[in-house]
């Protein structure tokens, strides 16, 4: 393609925009207006993602071992348990430092609890951190099979929930994501309609001359681009420059300060690509759509 036609069809996109302004910009703010709302639900769900991701390090499987375990079986066992596919890391608990940790949390320190130093009732324990809550139960079962093993520490309702809910949230987004962009292509492809519908005698004179279909087509396209275009990073720019704002407020708010918010920098390198990109997509889609639908001469 001649540089000398592409600029043709750019320059015939921009004036299709300019003489369509009314409703061009009406797709536009539609486009951004949905844009918008998927962005700001992508950063709830990555903010909740990333807070879920917080309580999975504090939420381990705690295993207490069998008092009568000799001191050599100790690490063919913790090899036997860090060897399991679904365990990221674990971490051995001496029976006496775990005292010492209770004697200092205690009320009383350790002048209450120093006599327990000479009869330690605790045992040696393991701290377990999986890849994944949804291995869990998996991990759980394996561990049972262990003769070493006491007493397993069970989390599993926390799981189940932590699980459950970043199921729905995932789900959820794919669901409006999806709708959003079927609301956005349907405008698209009316304003593209009108457009087409305005410049029947111009394209049938075109035709009528000697032009390819795509001749025709493509100042369409670059229209249905622009507008999906512009309409991505019109919601892109407010959301970064709003994030900020709003994670400064809550974190303001003494009873929600502990709330811990994915960095700027970090979440805006996915939503800043998703909003202009996803923006664009739907423009070519309602463009494509339209032309091939509408543009019969």
């Amino acid at each position: 393609m001649k540089p000398r036609t592409i600029r043709h069809y750019v320059k015939e996109a921009f004036r299709s925009l300019i003489v369509n302004r009314l409703m061009s910009f009406a797709s536009i703010l539609t486009v951004a207006s949905c844009i918008f709302i998927v962005s700001l639900f992508y950063l709830l769900a990555a903010n909740i993602e990333f807070f879920l991701s917080q309580l999975e390090d504090n939420l381990s499987i705690m295993v207490f071992i069998d008092e009568d375990l000799p001191a050599a079986e100790m690490t063919p066992l913790h090899q036997r348990i860090v060897s399991l596919p679904q365990v990221r890391s674990t971490e051995f608990i001496h029976r006496d430092d775990a005292l010492e940790d209770l004697i200092i949390s205690m009320p009383g320190g350790v002048a209450g609890f120093d006599s327990l130093r000479y009869s330690n009732p605790l045992r040696h324990s393991f701290i377990i951190e999986l890849r994944d809550l949804r291995y869990h139960d998996e991990v759980k079962n394996a561990l049972a099979e262990m003769p070493e093993i006491a007493n397993i520490g069970d989390f599993s309702e926390a799981a189940e929930i932590m699980t459950t809910v970043r199921d729905i949230v995932r789900v959820t987004s794919l669901i409006l994501i999806l709708i959003l962009a079927m609301i956005s292509i349907v405008l698209i492809m009316n304003t593209i309609r009108i457009t087409v519908s305005t410049r029947q005698v111009e394209i049938g004179i075109m035709k009528y001359v000697g032009a390819t279909d795509w001749f025709i087509r493509w100042p369409f396209v670059i229209e249905g681009l622009l507008i999906g275009f512009f309409g991505g990073v019109i919601p892109a720019v407010l959301c970064r420059f709003g994030y900020e704002r709003v994670v400064e407020a809550i974190a303001g708010i003494p009873w929600l300060n502990f709330i811990e918010f994915m960095p700027g920098e970090d979440i805006f390198m996915y939503v800043i690509p998703l909003a202009v990109g996803l923006g664009s997509i739907i423009g070519l889609i309602g463009s494509f759509a339209s032309v091939r639908r509408y543009l019969k001469v």
